[in-house]
């Protein structure tokens, strides 16, 4: 990979992830796709560009997150954590909120955060940005009782954020959390404001312009910073 700019972007294969690839190499990045399961990254494994490696990863296991680190052999820009899952929006005595599926959500929303960070920031360039996606669902001033795993796993994912943020001030990475917008995915429904294309156009515009002075922040889609 050649171009100055290098972006990483785990969970690529559909959605937002899969935008935020798409909307990277229109503006001529570098771009590093990861992806679960090949069967579920059919559209992703169609793209084709000079400027695009693709990897098979699961970002709960740490052999396969060190398989890629280990064949990536250029410095990243941009690192993000973008992989996660929902468990459905019933409440705690729904079936969705079985312990197997409220600790898979935990595994890959949270772990699979500090796992991929754990061993991205040795690949990770000179004022590198690390950046986790987060959801408005994740504030604690809220009414709602429903997706609380969901919740709880965003809420923990912008915990982890400051708690990273502090420890990579030395090296001058900047670390912050993005709430990408009420999304028309599998996840966000059919009834959601914006479309994966939009929120991953505003997303990458809005990643180009963080400084170090926004490590430990959160921010909407559009920029703009949020209380967490």
């Amino acid at each position: 990979m050649t171009n100055s700019k290098t972006i990483l972007i785990t969970g690529s294969n559909r959605g937002i992830g899969l935008e935020l690839v798409k909307e990277s190499l229109a503006k001529k990045f570098s771009v590093a796709g990861t992806f679960r399961n090949k069967n579920n990254a059919k559209e992703l494994l169609k793209l084709k560009s000079n400027n695009l490696k693709l990897f098979e990863m699961d970002v709960v296991k740490e052999n396969s997150i060190l398989n890629v680190s280990n064949n990536i052999d250029y410095t990243i820009d941009y690192l993000i954590c973008n992989a996660g899952i929902n468990n459905g929006y019933g409440g705690i005595f729904d079936q969705d909120h079985s312990y197997e599926k409220m600790l898979e959500v935990l595994n890959v929303n949270v772990l699979g955060c500090i796992l991929t960070i754990k061993h991205f920031t040795r690949n990770l360039g000179k004022n590198a940005k690390i950046i986790l996606i987060s959801s408005i669902m994740s504030v604690q001033k809220h009414s709602g009782s429903n997706a609380l795993i969901y919740r709880a796993s965003k809420a923990a994912v912008n915990n982890i954020m400051v708690s990273i943020s502090q420890e990579l001030k030395s090296k001058y990475i900047t670390v912050s959390s993005f709430h990408p917008g009420w999304v028309r995915t599998d996840m966000g429904g059919p009834n959601a404001t914006l479309s994966a294309k939009e929120s991953a156009s505003f997303l990458i515009k809005s990643f180009e312009n963080l400084t170090f002075e926004d490590t430990g922040k959160f921010f909407n889609y559009d920029g703009n910073e949020m209380n967490f």
